[in-house]
Formats: structure tokens, sequence, C-alpha cells
């Protein structure tokens, strides 16, 4: 074989491996960017608001709770003293504040995005939540008719169980992007965000504490 057909072969290997590789590693920048994409999604669509939601009316419902009972972390339970009228009133007037600007949103968040969800199934702690606001949603066409023979849905909250997944979900997720976020940016060759402690840190070095660069 002629020196020429040899370097003709190997160009031509070295052309269909270098076509093979550019192949694959553009495949799994295809995959990672849309693995990326839907983090992106969910947590943006989906958990991000959810947990939110679910957080400022925790701390929320615990602070109107405390201002009715002290030290109580709920206004119906066996061991707290029962409400007068006054207090029925102003939970009333909660109930239907927190239904209509937080449980609401939270359910539309839930029926119309369940396509982000992490698991395959509706998880038992978001259908008990919607059926807790179902509960919710009769009650107060009662109370809209000056029924207030009952306060509470005949569905409990799901509570902790809630709160405990959409955190668990949502820091899970943010983990999982960063780790996507570097892949893609050092396959492509794009910079990296270094965080703005580090870009103040860089600045100071450069102009000294509270100068400017």
């Amino acid at each position: 074989m002629s020196e020429a057909v040899v370097a003709a072969s190997a160009a031509i290997s070295i052309a269909v491996l270098g076509a093979l590789l550019s192949y694959a590693s553009t495949r799994r920048l295809q995959r990672s960017k849309a693995r990326l994409d839907r983090l992106n999604a969910q947590l943006q669509e989906f958990y991000g608001p959810l947990y939110a939601i679910f957080q400022a009316n925790h701390i929320a419902h615990l602070k109107f709770v405390n201002t009715l009972r002290p030290g109580s972390s709920t206004l119906f339970a066996p061991d707290v003293p029962p409400l007068n009228d006054e207090e029925l009133r102003l939970w009333r007037l909660w109930a239907q504040s927190a239904h209509r600007h937080r449980s609401g949103p939270a359910y539309e968040v839930i029926i119309s995005k369940a396509h982000l969800l992490i698991e395959d199934e509706m998880p038992p702690c978001l259908l008990q939540f919607c059926a807790h606001k179902a509960g919710y949603d009769v009650l107060i066409e009662r109370w809209n008719q000056r029924d207030y023979s009952e306060h509470l849905s005949v569905v409990r909250h799901p509570g902790d169980e809630l709160h405990d997944y959409l955190r668990e979900s949502f820091t899970r997720l943010k983990r999982e992007q960063a780790h996507e976020l570097e892949a893609t940016q050092g396959r492509t060759g794009q910079p990296r965000d270094i965080g703005w402690p580090r870009r103040r840190a860089m600045r100071e070095r450069v102009a000294g504490p509270g100068g400017q660069a």
C-alpha cells in the first residue's frame, strides 16, 4: 500500500472520528439543555411559586394565631380556649383572605402545571391540599349565607407534610439546576457567573474596601 493511500485513509478516519465525537458532544449538549429547560420550568412555574406561597402563608398564619392565642400554633384544638364571637369573625375574615389570595392561586398552579411534577403521580399532600381548598369553597359559601355553624374545612390542611415536600423538592431542583448550568456552561465555553460575593471581593481588592473600581 502506497504512502499516499495510507495518508488518505488516515485522514478519512480522523475526519470520521471527529464527526462522530462532534455528534456525540452535540447530543450530550442537547440532552443537557433539555434537562435544564425542564428544571427551569419546574422551578419557575411550579415548585418556586408553591414554595413561596405556602411559606408566606405559614408565617402569616402563625403571626395571626399568636395575636389571638399567644404561644399557640393553632386556634382550634382541645387544649386551646374556644374563640369568642368576635374572634371567630376575625378568623372568618382571615380564612377568606387566605383562600382568595393564596390557596386559590396555589390550587390553580397545582391543577394547571401538574405536568411539571417530579413524581409520576400526584403526591398525597398536594391532593389533600386540593381537597382542603374544596372544603373551604363550600364553607365560605355557607358563611356568605350567614351560616356560621362550622369554621374549618372538612379536610384538614396537610401542614408540615406539604411544607417539607415543597422545601425538599425546591432544594433538590435548585441543586440539579446548578449542576446542569455548570455542565452546560463548561461544554459551551461560556463564562461562569462567579456570584455576587466573589465579584464584590474582587472589586475591593482592586479599589480598596468601599472604593469604586
